[in-house]
């Protein structure tokens, strides 16, 4: 099962996270339809700095699966697994520290014909969103290996549900496999974007050089691109309150690690054509509590905060960690003012 990490943001950076260890059920028989109870433990991270107390990173805060996102209550959540499995629990907080996870279920994704989706080329889900089509909920997912865009119904059943296709625009062409849609984030509703789902390719390159990404449909449909910057390549990407798109990018430098950064992206310069690019929220690499960076979800905690919660692939390795960080967003002016 891809690995977890949670975290959640503020108008600076407050964030909170856990470790967590999954019985993997893709070891076993998972034919069976049907979301079934999974044995977890989570270990709290105390601090994000490995040597260091601080808990104001850049514009975040920190609050001590492929892909992840939050129901309205912004506890319950929804991951997918790139080997094509739903991964569903409750978050527990204590003061609003992250501490556990509850109720942990997991279930194989379905294909048309109602069986698991099988073979890594099929079932490399990425991106996922919690949203409405039609009227009806549904959770949109990202296939980076086939480079397609899928709606689940989430009632009355998502682990029993097969999917729905959505078109593409028709430039979304020449997608690179293992290096597609791997970033998915759905615009809000009174936005420009009205409410339309936003891809962003890993590492498919445009002509300049910048990574591909499309508004799926509304009325600016189309090609966009998304500056590249040293080499970072995006794996999430989900919109805060205000209507900015924060973009989740991952690093590799060997032999220092991984290194992870969150970048914030003026949305109402996404149109047809366009290169958007923006500033840095955070930046962090292995001297902080980080593995494989590679799910983002943006949601409220009570007091009306914005809560970013980011989750990390362990690719199944026992050297790499599944961690939960959370971190509230403090905004541009209070991390000005930290510097």
């Amino acid at each position: 099962m891809t690995a977890l990490v949670f975290a959640a943001l503020r108008p600076l950076f407050l964030a909170a996270a856990i470790a967590l260890h999954l019985s993997h059920p893709l070891a076993g028989s998972a034919e069976a339809a049907g979301f079934a109870d999974i044995e977890l433990t989570a270990t709290p991270i105390s601090r994000f700095g490995l040597t260091s107390d601080a808990t104001r990173f850049g514009e975040l805060e920190f609050r001590g699966v492929s892909g992840l996102d939050f129901e309205a209550d912004g506890k319950r959540f929804v991951a997918v697994s790139d080997l094509g499995y739903w991964f569903r629990g409750t978050v527990e907080r204590t003061n609003g520290w992250l501490t556990g996870i509850s109720e942990p279920q997991w279930a194989p994704i379905l294909n048309a014909e109602g069986r698991p989706l099988g073979a890594k080329r099929n079932a490399d889900a990425e991106g996922l969103r919690l949203g409405h089509l039609n009227g009806a909920p549904v959770a949109y997912v990202s296939f980076e290996q086939t480079n397609d865009l899928k709606a689940y119904r989430q009632e009355p059943d998502l682990a029993l549900s097969r999917p729905q296709p959505i078109r593409l625009p028709k430039s979304a062409k020449g997608i690179r496999r293992n290096r597609g849609f791997e970033a998915l984030a759905l615009a809000p509703q009174d936005s420009p974007l009205q409410g339309a789902p936003v891809l962003i390719a890993e590492e498919t390159l445009n002509r300049a050089g910048d990574h591909r990404a499309f508004v799926v449909n509304g009325p600016l449909a189309g090609e966009f691109a998304v500056k590249r910057r040293d080499g970072f390549a995006v794996t999430d990407a989900d919109f805060l309150p205000n209507g900015d798109l924060v973009i989740l990018e991952r690093r590799v430098i060997m032999p220092l690690g991984v290194q992870m950064r969150l970048r914030r992206i003026d949305a109402a310069r996404i149109r047809p054509g366009a290169t958007v690019d923006g500033p840095v929220m955070l930046f962090a690499d292995m001297s902080n509590q980080i593995d494989n960076m590679e799910g983002l979800s943006v949601t409220a905690d009570p007091d009306g905060r914005t809560r970013l919660t980011l989750v990390s692939d362990d690719n199944r390795s026992f050297i790499q960690r599944t961690i939960l960080l959370e971190f509230i967003w403090l905004g541009p002016q209070q991390a000005a003012a930290n510097e």
